[in-house]
């Protein structure tokens, strides 16, 4: 059947509307959500992005030739380079940003309004081939995250080529091999390039996501919640690396990965081209997952509501072997500042041991007025065996009493007065004490009538906060709900796309990550 919603304003309905058995097949599948996204998807909220896109595209192809930087670094050696280059990283540079900010081009002329577009109508020019049209182009995009592919051109261009029902739904005709250019065509990986490159370049997939996330809200899909969760994920980077060695401030040998230093050229002498020596994958860094694990890729920073599960934001981190810890707190004012709506929602922000620190918790109640809650991290503290009360065993880091019969006591609170915690026996199977009939019982609390109590100094846990211990039924409620980030993230990561990247640079990298968003928002709504 013919999508009446699709046609646009100027065109003249089809007198002749030829249907594909195919098409109907998915259109009717419940299998097929994404043939019934791209087919009712509302082109019409869209139209301000096309605009832009084709005012960029204008600029692209007027300036492309003149794209050099401005910084004159002709004199400058590659091995001079790979040292000032390591210096700028965020984890050698203290001011540098810890989230990515890519310097967007924004001193463009609005030739094309929003009326002057829709699908298959593209704007018209003085001179060369006509465009492709901005809204084809965004559903082969999208439409690839939303089969699960990763939203990159080659994937795209496969699709397209291959699923004649896919190019159909997008807006695009099959080409014939003998076949004139038209601007109906499916496009070639190079013109796919030059798209997602646009839309990156000039900000346009970031401000997609930011429409995507606002539309959701305002349409209250996305439900006020008083919690905000966040995490960091790992992608492989499509790149390789090499030691750098450098003298540190204390004038020791140090040894640090980092990206190949290249430059975006084809000058036959690069050694004295003009052009400045770059990072061939900037952003990529070693990622520390465990003791004597080590990848090397990008790092994502994912913000998003817990009992709900939905991401609101993902980041690229400037340098992938920044700690996870420092990005949490720019990351939620950057948040906060996309969305204001949000910032009235929360008053606790949950993460996991990497943001244990005091003082961090302090700037975000000073700063944001917000709690901090993170899982304990004992930082190198020993299990205490030792001037234990009678008939306790050990006292772990995270503060879990254990007697000598192997029993966990449980956490019953604290006496802020004589400054110590509280834990008695836990009960069994039929809600009786285990210590009833425990075996050492004479030795350790004959005269127990509920089971034994015992009371730990604070001393003897000093790195634990007695305002808010981590064993308190409370505190472990409250961090049930932190690992829905791990949910939202294999979401974005897994079902949305891959988890190993097919182009370098954090820009391409955070590209990557918006349109995995818009994916994820679309599909919320449907």
């Amino acid at each position: 059947m013919l999508n009446l919603k699709s046609v646009a304003a100027h065109q003249q309905i089809p007198l002749i509307h030829v249907v594909h058995e195919d098409d109907e097949l998915l259109s009717n599948s419940p299998e097929a959500e994404w043939y019934k996204i791209l087919q009712n998807l509302p082109w019409r909220e869209y139209q301000p992005i096309g605009a832009d896109y084709y005012n960029a595209l204008y600029h692209f192809n007027k300036t492309r030739t003149n794209n050099q930087k401005s910084k004159d670094l002709s004199n400058e050696s590659k091995e001079t380079a790979t040292q000032r280059l390591l210096f700028d990283r965020a984890t050698m540079d203290e001011t540098a940003p810890v989230l990515s900010e890519e310097e967007l081009i924004t001193d463009i002329l609005p030739i094309v309004t929003p009326d002057m577009i829709a699908p298959g109508k593209t704007p018209d020019r003085l001179g060369g081939k006509k465009p492709k049209c901005f809204f084809a182009l965004f559903n082969s995009f999208i439409g690839a995250s939303l089969m699960g592919l990763e939203a990159i051109p080659e994937k795209v261009h496969l699709l397209l080529t291959s699923n004649l029902s896919f190019a159909r739904v997008c807006g695009f005709i099959p080409k014939g091999d003998n076949d004139q250019y038209w601007f109906k065509y499916v496009p070639s990986i190079r013109k796919l390039e030059q798209f997602d490159q646009i839309m990156t370049d000039y900000g346009l997939w970031d401000r997609l996501k930011i429409k995507e996330v606002i539309d959701n809200l305002e349409q209250g899909i996305i439900k006020e919640e008083n919690e905000l969760v966040g995490d960091t994920t790992h992608f492989y980077a499509y790149s390789g690396f090499e030691t750098v060695t450098y003298i540190d401030e204390k004038g020791k040998e140090q040894r640090k990965s980092q990206s190949k230093t290249t430059k975006n050229c084809r000058c036959e002498d690069r050694d004295n081209c003009e052009h400045p020596w770059e990072l061939a994958d900037d952003g990529a860094g070693t990622i520390v997952k465990a003791f004597n694990k080590y990848i090397w890729g990008h790092k994502a920073s994912i913000l998003g509501l817990p009992m709900q599960g939905i991401p609101l934001d993902a980041i690229a981190v400037a340098d992938a072997a920044t700690h996870d810890g420092e990005t949490f707190f720019p990351h939620v004012v950057r948040l906060f500042a996309q969305y204001p709506e949000i910032k009235s929602w929360i008053d606790t922000v949950l993460y996991d041991s990497a943001c244990d620190s005091q003082p961090l918790k302090d700037k975000f109640q000073d700063q944001l007025g917000i709690a901090l809650k993170a899982s304990l991290n004992p930082r190198r503290k020993k299990t205490v065996t030792e001037n234990l009360p009678k008939g306790m065993k050990k006292l772990t880091p995270y503060g879990n009493l254990v007697c000598n019969t192997d029993f966990e006591m449980d956490y019953q609170g604290a006496r802020y007065k004589t400054e110590k915690f509280i834990y008695q026996a836990p009960l069994d199977a039929n809600g009786t004490s285990v210590c009833d009939n425990c075996e050492q019982k004479p030795m350790c609390c004959p005269n127990a009538s509920n089971g034994r109590v015992v009371e730990v100094s604070f001393n003897m846990l000093p790195h634990i906060d007695s305002q808010d211990p981590p064993m308190a039924k409370r505190f472990k409620a409250i961090m049930t709900r932190r690992p829905s980030v791990e949910r939202m993230i294999k979401r974005l990561k897994c079902d949305l796309g891959d988890d190993r990247l097919q182009k370098r640079s954090n820009a391409s990298f955070q590209a990557y990550l918006d349109k995995t968003m818009i994916a994820f928002h679309i599909l919320l709504r449907n």
